[in-house]
């Protein structure tokens, strides 16, 4: 989900040579406006997160913000991949497996209904990780050029990192190496499990927009189809709920019928999935329908 930059974000070509020069080059380019979206998305976001607690009206407010953030980063990725819209049923169908597009369409829902503050959050950690890489490869740079050069010579044994901006930059690049993937791991369980689970009954108790399932399901089942990562996230939600909820490892004190409903969804759920990922397997599955 990240734009492809240039070196530094600025075009190739003769480079500025001081720092106001390389600020506006850099500011004109696509990456700096696609980072800026994803600071408005950390920013307001982190808002949300700590007003909700003292005021769900008020932080509404940054909710909305935060997603303006998200649609506009999203845009600039997906125009800069794949150029003007062009109608035809070819540009149609890469579009359809980018997982921009569909992060771009989700985003544009949960902007447009009522909010849901579980929703936010998978967006927030993206934008904190997208910032910190392009912080780390182009703006560190452009005010401390000699901060590359200051860490290449610490990885190849040299002397130590020493300036202020070169142990941040350091640390944000080993920071993020480290936690990346965990994250997203974890995002992925909380958008199958928490998201999930939370638009369901937020439909069934009147909470949540009646579509809010029907648009969520439609993008999980996009995620499902075309990201690995997804797929694990259910496994290691169906893990979890496997002993939790059935025999032998269920508590004792799990009634019968909980356990029973749970292996039919459980079971119905396994077949869905089946059919998305094998679309010979949904072929004879509707034709044993007819």
């Amino acid at each position: 989900m990240a734009l492809p930059a240039t070196q530094r974000g600025v075009p190739a070509g003769a480079r500025p040579t001081t720092t106001g020069e390389r600020l506006s080059a850099l500011a004109k380019t696509a990456q700096f406006y696609w980072w800026a979206g994803h600071m408005v998305v950390l920013i307001f976001g982190t808002l949300y997160y700590v007003k909700r607690p003292f005021g769900w009206r008020e932080a509404n407010w940054y909710y909305g913000k935060a997603y303006v953030g998200a649609l506009a980063s999203y845009t600039i990725v997906i125009y800069k991949t794949y150029g003007p819209p062009q109608m035809n049923l070819a540009f149609a169908q890469r579009l359809l497996v980018d997982e921009n597009v569909e992060y771009l369409m989700l985003a544009m829902y949960w902007a447009w209904c009522r909010p849901i503050w579980v929703t936010l959050l998978p967006f927030v950690v993206f934008s904190l990780f997208h910032v910190i890489t392009y912080t780390r490869s182009s703006l560190i740079p452009l005010f401390f050029p000699e901060v590359p050069a200051e860490i290449q010579r610490g990885r190849a044994g040299g002397q130590p990192v020493a300036s202020v901006a070169g142990r941040v930059s350091r640390f944000m690049g080993e920071w993020s190496s480290k936690y990346y993937s965990p994250a997203l791991r974890e995002v992925g369980v909380w958008e199958v499990a928490v998201i999930g689970v939370w638009v369901v009954l937020g439909a069934v108790t009147l909470q949540t927009p009646l579509t809010a399932p029907l648009a969520y399901f439609q993008f999980l089942r996009m995620r499902y189809a075309l990201s690995a990562p997804t797929r694990a996230a259910f496994r290691r939600v169906r893990v979890f709920l496997d002993r939790l909820l059935t025999p032998p490892a269920a508590h004792p004190g799990v009634p019968g019928v909980v356990a029973d409903g749970y292996i039919k969804v459980r079971d119905v759920l396994v077949r869905m999935g089946s059919m998305i990922t094998d679309p010979a397997a949904a072929q004879q599955h509707h034709q044993q329908q007819r």
